[in-house]
């Protein structure tokens, strides 16, 4: 399925310091880019992205056909899908978007910009808020001089006081993520050894939180509607795991293999399929297919670090894996039919994520332009591929702005949607941990028909909701973090 390697063993033990360093540097060489000048370059970053640039750009839809040789299917042209059924924006009813404003508060608004609610005006400043599965409530993690905390509020007219389900003033939380039922919610805390610890807190405030597991990093995904979670602690390391664990506490752990490269782990829609990454002999990682039904394992090399995610809607696995000797993500797209066998190129582009639409007919992802990786997808059998892509960055004649495309699964559609500049946040804490995030936050309409992105415009961080037809954009409010509610 991928070329061979010869996987690196020290696999960094930190949530936020490789990863982050990573994609840290990359993206300010991608920055780096759109300036004129490096003296240019540095007065933008002093001034904190005062300059915002955002290009859109119409160009016809492609179609991606790559040759993957034994192994890889071949993506296959079809005509282009009917996109007319497509309702006006200003026909969403009952679509809720959440955001952070530019005071640090939390808001949500709909999609075509009107009735625009601030749910708090606190001393706290709010990031990442979450939807409830239910679309009743949102959690965020909200931060003052005092400490930090997880809050769960109503989207309602009426400023409130959010309500407190977690609080310290040393053991901040960075990452939260709801329950399929929405009656808890699920984060990880720095903790005092300098670990994560998961937690698991009721919204309905019954019981104090309570703590699950600790490790770093720390990647979940929750199973069994709700009753498991199925972690992924420690890296590749020696005090990795992963793990079931019972969100009752009243279970014991079941231990499920020795961790390979890789992020977090996926569980299929209907719960069938797990995917992961699994260390076998001689330390190599194998993305490993558990068939939970039938108790088959299926399992594909991969090379560099693997992230993935299961379409909502059918067993395909779409993911990304880094060069062989490097602990980066970021390569082609490729989908596996788990009905089928196939593996199909959807994108031979840098890709650096992806998410899928509701209904599991798109595939949202965003690429840098001009950059592919050729070694990786079009690797054949056993050969060895060990040369680490080119990066011309830092030529000022070659440009390389950050593309979103969608491609639609069922015809081999391939648009670009615009080319954009993402808010600070949005590329230095979401997109290196967007295999994690999609568990939790959603970045599409409900019913498929657009995305919403945080992007830099005019000098500012906007709220920006993306058509997938290929119409105008709708800038709607000035903030950062915006998720679509479930419903």
């Amino acid at each position: 399925m991928y070329p061979e390697f010869e996987p690196q063993q020290d696999f960094n033990q930190g949530w936020s310091r490789r990863k982050r360093v990573a994609f840290g540097l990359l993206s300010l060489l991608l920055v780096l880019t759109l300036l004129l000048s490096a003296v240019e370059a540095i007065i933008w970053m002093w001034t904190q992205w005062q300059e915002g640039r955002f290009v859109r750009s119409d160009v016809p839809p492609t179609v991606v056909a790559e040759e993957e040789g034994d192994v890889l299917a071949t993506a296959v042209s079809t005509p282009t899908p009917d996109l007319s059924a497509l309702l006006p924006l200003t026909e969403l009813e009952n679509d809720r978007i959440v955001f952070i404003d530019s005071r640090g508060e939390i808001a949500t608004i709909s999609p075509d910009g009107s009735n625009l609610r601030t749910l708090t005006d606190s001393d706290k400043r709010f990031q990442f808020p979450a939807w409830s599965p239910d679309g009743q409530y949102v959690a965020a993690i909200g931060n003052s001089r005092q400490g930090s905390g997880i809050y769960v509020i109503h989207d309602v007219d009426d400023v409130d006081e959010p309500d407190e389900r977690y609080f310290s003033r040393l053991q901040n939380p960075v990452y939260l993520y709801w329950s399929p039922d929405s009656s808890q919610l699920s984060f990880i805390a720095n903790d005092l050894e300098g670990e994560l610890a998961l937690y698991l807190a009721a919204v309905s405030g019954e019981r104090e939180s309570r703590v699950l597991g600790t490790g770093s990093p720390f990647y979940w995904n929750w199973t069994d509607g709700g009753e498991r979670l199925l972690i992924h602690s420690g890296g590749a390391g020696t005090d990795s795991r992963l793990a079931l664990l019972d969100a009752s506490g009243e279970v014991e752990d079941e231990e499920i293999a020795r961790p390979g490269l890789f992020q977090a782990p996926a569980v299929s829609g209907d719960g069938r399929f797990w995917a992961y990454a699994e260390e076998q002999q001689g330390g190599l990682s194998w993305l490993t297919i558990w068939d939970r039904e039938s108790d088959e394992v299926e399992r594909y090399r991969h090379a560099g670090l693997i992230a993935m995610s299961w379409n909502p809607a059918a067993n395909q696995l779409a993911m990304i894996s880094g060069q062989p000797d490097s602990l980066d993500f970021y390569g082609p797209l490729r989908l596996l039919n788990m009905e089928t066998g196939d593996v199909q190129v959807i994108s031979r582009d840098l890709v650096l994520g992806f998410f899928w639409s509701p209904d599991g007919r798109y595939l949202a992802y965003i690429s840098v332009a001009g950059m592919t990786n050729d070694v990786q997808a079009a690797g054949k059998g056993n050969g060895l591929a060990k040369t680490a892509v080119s990066l011309p960055l830092a030529q000022q004649d070659n440009p390389h702005p950050f593309l979103l495309r969608v491609v639609d699964t069922t015809s081999g559609e391939d648009r670009l949607l615009t080319q954009f500049q993402p808010t600070f946040m949005f590329l230095g804490q979401f997109l290196p941990y967007f295999d994690q995030y999609t568990h939790s936050h959603q970045l599409w309409a409900p019913d498929g028909r657009a995305l919403v992105m945080p992007m830099r415009m005019d000098g500012r961080n906007q709220v920006v909701v993306v058509p997938i037809d290929g119409g105008e954009l709708h800038p709607i409010a000035n903030g950062d973090m915006p998720f679509w509610s479930h419903q």
